[in-house]
């Protein structure tokens, strides 16, 4: 099983106040006692770690402080950029070249670790990387895919996912908003009006017929394979070239839709009433008026 789920376990048992079962609880404290293991953790592994370690501890604070304490001074000396930007992992030659996916999780680590511990530095380290990421989204509310997190550069937009556009993002912009971040807010509103399809094919993500997302904007020719976008970005790189936004015409829809992507909707929404032009935009209400 993939580390990060153990973090997902801890947080949605925190969340929902349901005991986790002692054997998944023995092989989290296993892990997380043997730093020696930590260097192989991703960045979405120690960034769900770090989320959920910081939910059981405001349940159980004297077991899990201490934990949340050492994994953030572990992400703090190894994922954090003089770019801004985070790292993908701890060590090695491929932890420079980090996706979208990466600064998310990362984000929402320190933004957890941040309030739980009152930690002024982890919430400062956050809203930095959140103010690099708004820099660099595109012209039409884009939220790039690859970057080089050694200087903050984009290395390639493609794939557009509309996940990251409707969900991601919103999750760690909208805890950039109550820490001070004011533009967080319209990086949120021009973020998921590409969905309503204010983006580059004019074409809505959504549909709502099927109660369904569409699931990127790729490049022509890409829907199979990831070596193309592998050379380009390492070919960027090297060449220190910032990527930019191609022709329409040479894009096409990726008509996928996964139900962690329906999750992420949730996760970041499910709360909120104070964006109605969002939540109540007419392709949901629709389907639920006919429904009625």
């Amino acid at each position: 099983m993939s580390k990060y789920a153990f973090g997902v376990a801890l947080w949605a048992g925190a969340e929902l106040r349901l005991a986790l079962p002692d054997d998944v609880l023995r092989h989290i404290d296993g892990m997380l006692s043997d730093k020696n293991q930590w260097s192989s953790f991703r960045a979405q592994d120690i960034g769900m770690i770090v989320v959920g370690v910081a939910a059981q501890a405001k349940i159980e604070r004297k077991r899990w402080s201490p934990i949340a304490a050492g994994l953030f001074a572990f992400l703090l000396d190894r994922y954090c950029s003089p770019s801004g930007l985070f790292f993908d992992a701890a060590r090695g030659s491929r932890r420079r070249y980090a996706s979208f996916a990466t600064q998310t999780y990362l984000l929402l680590a320190c933004y957890a670790y941040g309030e739980l511990m009152n930690d002024d530095r982890a919430i400062q380290i956050a809203n930095t990387c959140t103010r690099k990421l708004i820099e660099l989204q595109g012209p039409n509310g884009e939220w790039p895919w690859f970057f080089d997190a050694a200087n903050g550069r984009v290395l390639d937009f493609y794939e557009v996912y509309s996940v990251h556009q409707y969900g991601m993002a919103p999750a760690f912009l909208e805890l950039a908003e109550q820490h001070g971040i004011l533009e967080a807010r319209n990086a949120i509103i021009k973020g998921f009006n590409w969905v309503f399809g204010e983006n580059q094919l004019s074409t809505p993500m959504l549909v709502p017929e099927l109660q369904l997302t569409i699931r990127s904007q790729v490049r022509r020719g890409e829907l199979h394979t990831k070596k193309w976008r592998v050379f380009r970005a390492l070919r960027n790189s090297m060449l220190g070239r910032e990527a930019a936004l191609i022709n329409p015409s040479e894009l096409e829809l990726r008509r996928e839709c996964r139900s962690y992507e329906l999750g992420w909707i949730l996760w970041s929404f499910g709360q909120r009433s104070d964006l109605p032009e969002l939540t109540h935009n007419e392709m949901f209400v629709e389907p639920l008026r006919k429904a009625g």
